[in-house]
């Protein structure tokens, strides 16, 4: 399955390659001829993504600005939304050249064409186009509505800005159904699939049975920031990676690349890691220890709700039992709000700190990032300012851009974009092949099977060369005496093959 993750990072790729390209469309496979005729000729002006889903808006106005790229200035009626759910198998690759435009596939609904203005000067514009080809278990096409709509379905995406992690609480508190089954549930949590709900999980110390409405507030916070924090390691490496080498370095020391899911033994505990279906979806917890199955809240709905009334500080107290009469007790110690740090071993990302808590959560290298993302390099302040220089910075710039988006519709406000991953696709498929991991867990949906084979041409896969020693056998030395290798044969091409040898 291409987990939200990948889905963003296509997104990305799309918005800083092909946003603002006028293309031509097709549809090879003829499933997507409809909406390939509705997009034709018109200017890719926008791209989003939402949990595993991804929407691509098209416009007719030639002159589509990047600053139109978050929706501002668009006239939304003239749009054609294209909708994306890739699937299990599904992607989305760029070719930037028509010459190195694999054959179309059985399987590929939309290939697009870069349309470059006609020029006498130039005879290059039929081979320097960008196209792309586009596989995918879901593909519609529609209005502004269809965007609106879908989006209004799903739930809270960990890798957006316009996150709401409040609502989502309400949410799940009012539900009966275990947290296993809502980290799946996409009108939930909008991105994480089922490695991610075993590791999101494991590291929260959350039992996936344990029921929604029983879960207070500090427990989904877990829940929550660890989903944040491994989603967005997915999106910058291309893989997913929950092994955390700051908390766990023995872990990290021997790769391993996740802690409980589809082994045998928990990486942090070597605990039994027990396994069963969960909504036809095979679930996975740690029995060691990591995720224990009691929990401090009552399974009962009714004092449940008394309980998350009062607080899990207050219920705390309360649930403590009293101690003898001599021994001193410390709750007249009263516990004081926590004000959050910038935190190295659990961190929150950017736009989630910067919307709850402003610039003075985010390190000076951060504001700089931000700042440049949003208007360029020409606006940072100097390298040797303070970071009270910075966060001044950053607010006027905030400031000048809410009153801005003050007159838009809040069908169209502005979300602050991911910055562009660390690590490209084709260093991500490498790694993949270096350690070995099927394709079928995880593959590289912003890769065609073509690309993906030529980036790992210079890594090998282990497997591959394990297959390898097993076909050859070293047997001896030729006349000149150095070694070769020899692929094992039947009796019968042996014997003549060491005829011609002269043996």
């Amino acid at each position: 399955m291409v987990e939200g993750h990948s889905v963003h990072r296509i997104a990305s790729r799309f918005r800083s390659s092909l946003v603002g390209k006028k293309f031509s469309a097709t549809s090879p496979n003829g499933r997507f001829a409809d909406g390939a005729r509705a997009i034709d000729g018109k200017v890719l002006s926008r791209m989003e993504a939402v949990g595993k889903n991804l929407f691509a808006f098209f416009s007719p106005h030639d002159d589509i600005s990047s600053s139109s790229n978050n929706g501002d200035g668009e006239d939304i009626d003239d749009l054609v939304v294209m909708h994306v759910h890739f699937g299990m198998s599904g992607m989305w690759p760029i070719f930037n050249t028509t010459a190195e435009e694999p054959e179309v596939k059985p399987t590929t609904r939309l290939r697009l064409e870069e349309i470059v203005p006609t020029s006498s000067s130039s005879s290059t514009t039929t081979t320097n186009k960008i196209c792309t080809h586009l596989s995918a278990m879901t593909v519609t096409h529609g209005d502004y509505t269809l965007y609106t709509s879908k989006k209004a379905t799903l739930g809270e995406d960990p890798l957006r800005s316009d996150a709401n992690p409040n609502h989502l609480f309400t949410k799940i508190i009012k539900s009966k159904k275990s947290i296993g089954q809502l980290l799946m549930d996409q009108s939930f949590f909008a991105g994480p699939g089922n490695i991610y709900r075993a590791e999101i999980l494991f590291l929260a110390g959350v039992y996936p049975t344990t029921i929604g409405n029983t879960l207070d507030r500090s427990t989904f916070d877990k829940i929550w920031n660890v989903s944040v924090q491994l989603l967005r390691r997915g999106y910058d490496t291309g893989s997913i990676l929950t092994v955390d080498g700051t908390l766990d370095p023995s872990v990290a020391a021997r790769g391993e690349r996740r802690y409980i899911y589809n082994q045998s033994r928990c990486a942090r505990c070597n605990g039994k890691v027990s396994s069963w279906d969960m909504s036809g979806r095979t679930c996975y917890a740690c029995e060691g220890g990591c995720q224990p199955k009691q929990s401090l809240l009552s399974t009962s709905p009714e004092k449940s709700k008394e309980e998350l009334a009062i607080g899990q500080d207050q219920f705390s107290a309360v649930a403590t039992k009293p101690k003898s009469k001599g021994v001193k007790s410390k709750q007249s110690e009263q516990p004081k709000q926590h004000v959050p740090f910038i935190s190295h071993c659990a961190p929150v990302n950017i736009s989630q700190r910067l919307k709850d808590h402003g610039p003075e959560r985010l390190t000076i290298k951060e504001i700089r990032s931000t700042i440049e993302q949003m208007v360029g390099t020409n606006a940072l302040p100097f390298k040797s300012a303070n970071k009270a220089t910075h966060v001044e910075e950053l607010r006027n710039l905030l400031q000048k851009e809410s009153s801005v988006q003050k007159a838009t519709t809040s069908s169209t406000s502005r979300h602050y974009y991911l910055p562009s991953p660390t690590i490209s696709a084709e260093d991500a498929a490498r790694e993949k092949a270096t350690s070995g991991e099927n394709r079928a867990v995880e593959h590289i949906a912003e890769l065609s099977r073509e690309q993906a084979i030529n980036a790992i041409a210079v890594t090998p896969s282990p497997t591959a060369e394990k297959r390898k020693r097993k076909k050859v056998r070293r047997v001896g030395c030729d006349d000149d005496g150095e070694e070769f290798a020899e692929k094992r044969k039947s009796p019968r091409r042996k014997l003549l093959h060491n005829e011609k040898r002269g043996k």
